[in-house]
Order: C-alpha cells, then structure tokens, then sequence
C-alpha cells in the first residue's frame, strides 16, 4: 500500500526502549501541561502494566464477536422508538427498543393501555453494562448484580453519585433500556457450495429483570435470554479488564479496543480500513467521515496503550491494520477456564 503513514504515538515503543521508570521521568520532566502529563503517566502506567503480566481468568472481559465488530449508539438518539441497525460486512445487528406500560410522550397506544418506549441504550455506560452481563454470564446464565444498585455500580468501577446526571441515574436508564431491547444478530456464512444465513432474535435478559416489577426495588440478579447465551458461549472474545478501565469514559474508545481485539489476531495479511468504513461500523452518528477522523486520532494513544500489541498504522484515509498478537497473551478460552 502506498498511502502516507503517520505517526501514532505509541507508549509500548517509549517503553521498550526507555523502560517503566525512565519513561516516567521523561514525562515528569517534560514541558507539556499538567493535563496532558497526567494522560501520557496513566498511558505509561497501564501499557506497562499490561506488557508485564497477563490476566488470569478474573482479569478477563467477554463480548460477542458480533458486538466487537458494530456497536451501540454512543449518544442519546433523538427518539425512542426507532430501530437501531449496524453492518459490518457479513454481521449485521439490529436493536428493537421495547416498551413498558406507562403515560408519556414516545407512546403507543394498544387497547386500554399505553406503553412508552424505553429507547436504544447508548454510551460507554451501557457498554459497561454489556461487558459486565457477557463476562459474568459466562460463569453462570443467571448474572448476580450484588445487594443492591450501589454495589453493581461500584462492580462497574464506576463511582457512585447521584443527581440527574450522576452515576446511579444514567446505570438506572441504561438497564432499563437494555433490559427492554430485542437484540437481533444476524450474519450469513458464504462456502463454494451455498449461502447460508443464520439468524439469532435474543434479548439479552428475560423480562425487567434489573428491576422488581412489584416495587420497584434492585433485583440483585438477572438471568440471560436462553438463545443469547448459548450463542454466546460459542461468539465470545476475551477482552483485558485493565484495558476497559483505562478506556471506560469513552464509548468510541472502548468499541475500537473491541474490534482490534477481535480483528487484529485474525489478520493474514495488511488490511486496509478507511474512515468511510469505520463510519458505516462504529461511528455513524457523525456526519462526515472528516468528523470521525478527527475523533478517532486523538484517541489511538490511549488504545494503543490498552493495547501495546496492536499492529496499527495512521495513513491517508484511514488506518492500516496489520496481523498482531491477541490483546490477551499467549492465552485461550477453553470453555470457561484459561488455560495456557
């Protein structure tokens, strides 16, 4: 390929050469801001801290390869009716919001009752959410949330404040929404003989399981829709819970991580993926692919410092995807137990 290639900062060099603690003092005696000395030392601190150790099985994240290759809606959409729908060559994913019987505006009217829809689960903390349901049900079909709201949010590693915007009413609205959505997975295998497609129609948990119907109250588990979770188990690709942390305030940041994770060790060759694709699959909420371009560049640092082994090359109109180790080392998934 003869595109133009551009500089990504990338800690795991820096570190390579310099090591932890000069790499450290460099940074500390550099003329940058405060701020941006405090992102590089958090880049250098979790790329290190990942190159060094590998996880055990409790320091993985799970996510179905499908959701590693679209993603959620990483702001509020403008209503709350409307389908959700993300193409990613073959996969495709549909979210169907749901309803519940309740007055308001989003209303559809059947008989005597008026149902309101909840609308698509959006932004880095239904992300978290998701992350935390897949990992979890991986262990048992039936997620125990802990004792309470709290509690779950604090498993999210997510500080618990209140207030219209604070941690406890955006968890509240996003397992809400995703409690209610129909979660369509599709995708269509291609051999020399035929075309098959194979359709999944899963919604994530049964019923208004985060939530006591009765009153309202934590419900403290949530049981797994049956087909979600049997493909699941089949579909899931281990993630670095160090790496989720490190990029959880940022729902793009944390659906780029995913889909490196899962494209990148599968790689056989260079892949070329323009800002027009990452357009039409992560980020079709911007409006020109020049906009996601613009977002997506100041963020590859942290990425990759959740990723030091990423293979990944800024060129013109686009990035250059090249085969890399997996983002966990030298470690399968083997049922449910890491094995090495």
């Amino acid at each position: 390929m003869s595109a133009k290639r551009n500089s990504v900062p990338k800690v795991k060099e820096q570190l390579m050469l310099l090591g932890f603690e000069q790499s450290v003092n460099a940074a500390n005696s550099s003329q940058m801001s405060e701020k941006e000395r405090s992102l590089l030392l958090r880049r250098i601190e979790t790329a290190h801290d990942i190159m060094s150790s590998e996880p055990g099985y409790d320091g993985l994240s799970f996510l179905h390869s499908g959701l590693c290759q679209t993603c959620l809606p990483h702001t509020k959409l403008s209503d709350n009716h409307s389908m959700w729908v993300r193409n990613s060559g073959r996969f495709t994913l549909m979210v169907q919001p749901g309803a519940l019987n309740r007055g308001g505006k989003d209303v559809i009217h059947s008989g005597q009752s008026t149902e309101q829809y909840v609308g698509i689960p959006y932004g880095s903390k239904a992300r978290l959410i998701m992350l935390y349901l897949q990992t979890e049900g991986l262990k048992s079909q039936v997620v125990e949330l802990g004792d309470s709201q709290t509690a779950f949010i604090r498993s999210l590693g997510l500080p618990v404040n209140g207030g219209p915007r604070g941690s406890i009413a955006m968890i509240k609205e996003q397992t809400l929404r995703i409690s209610r959505c129909n979660f369509v997975l599709q995708w269509q295998d291609v051999d020399e003989h035929r075309s098959k497609q194979t359709v999944v129609d899963a919604r994530i948990t049964d019923g208004l399981e985060f939530w006591n119907n009765a009153d309202g109250a934590w419900a403290g588990s949530v049981r797994l829709n049956d087909r979600f979770y049997e493909h699941l188990v089949q579909h899931s690709v281990p993630l670095d819970k160090r790496a989720i942390a490190h990029l959880s305030g940022s729902s793009l940041a944390l659906d780029l991580y995913a889909l490196f994770a899962y494209r990148l060790p599968r790689l056989e060759k260079e892949l070329f993926l323009s800002w027009q694709n990452m357009q039409n699959q992560i980020g079709s909420e911007f409006s020109r692919s020049y906009d996601l371009r613009k977002k997506i560049v100041p963020m590859l640092a942290d990425v990759l410092a959740a990723y030091p082994h990423a293979n990944i090359e800024l060129v013109t109109g686009g990035l250059l995807l090249k085969p890399s180790p997996p983002a966990v080392k030298r470690t399968k998934v083997k049922g449910f137990t890491l094995v090495e």
